[in-house]
């Protein structure tokens, strides 16, 4: 069995970045999903991602209906490969594409036919878990602590998602100087082995790992909180 790609599509749109394309009604209807030639294959689905974020709704959750439905019915390869195509391009952060509505309907899709792959199954189902909260506009959540609760606050915070045992994880610590920032709380809600980080202006806390709120795998990223306890920026990602 042909083994899936551990190429992430996100490096490629990540260099280019999410260009602003029309619609994409019918993308699909005309063509064939050949993932021999897995670089057209994968050029051509970027492509899709990218129009289908610029997209109505509507078009595009159609046209990912379409993209599914074929995939599932030529073989269990195929189908795998682009529904985990679709996790990368719309449900990972660090996508320029990323989209949390057509993930989710992407999502449910792939979930409610099933899928023969463990794997991907669980990776579906923590990511559809990490879409539904903490977008804009809704009251936060928190992960939960090792040890006690996070301090209730009425001042505008920002919450960074820190892996210790991450290079990139720690050195983002220092990329919220920018006047943007003053008077912005900003709180390390860290896992991973060591002490806790202690950067000038900067409140640390020990999250568990194993919560399942945040998608630990996706860090390092960030979320605002507005003083009213509402969500002000969702999930952003630094990763580089």
């Amino acid at each position: 069995m042909k083994r899936l790609a551990l190429t992430l599509f996100v490096a490629a749109a990540l260099i280019s970045g999410c260009r602003e394309q029309p619609g994409v009604r019918g993308y699909w209807s005309d063509r064939t999903l050949n993932v021999d030639d897995y670089a057209a294959a994968e050029e051509e689905f970027t492509d899709f991602v990218e129009y289908a974020v610029t997209a109505p709704e509507a078009v595009a959750f159609a046209d990912i209906d379409m993209l599914l439905e074929k995939a599932a019915g030529q073989d269990d390869v195929t189908y795998m490969i682009y529904a985990d195509w679709i996790l990368k391009g719309f449900g990972a952060i660090a996508s320029p594409c990323h989209s949390c509505p057509l993930f989710l309907h992407a999502a449910d899709w792939i979930l409610g036919r099933g899928i023969p792959s463990g794997d991907i199954t669980s990776r579906l189902e923590r990511q559809r878990s990490f879409c539904l909260y903490n977008r804009p506009g809704d009251v936060a959540r928190f992960p939960e602590l090792t040890e006690g609760s996070l301090p209730e606050t009425t001042r505008r915070t920002l919450y960074l998602l820190v892996d210790q045992d991450c290079t990139t994880c720690r050195r983002s610590m220092s990329r919220f100087e920018g006047p943007e920032w003053e008077g912005t709380a900003l709180v390390a809600l860290c896992y991973g082995r060591g002490s806790l980080p202690e950067e000038p202006g900067w409140t640390s806390y020990r999250i568990r790992r194993d919560q399942t709120l945040l998608d630990t795998r996706q860090a390092p990223f960030y979320y605002v909180v507005s003083p009213d306890g509402t969500i002000e920026i969702s999930y952003t990602s630094l990763y580089e």
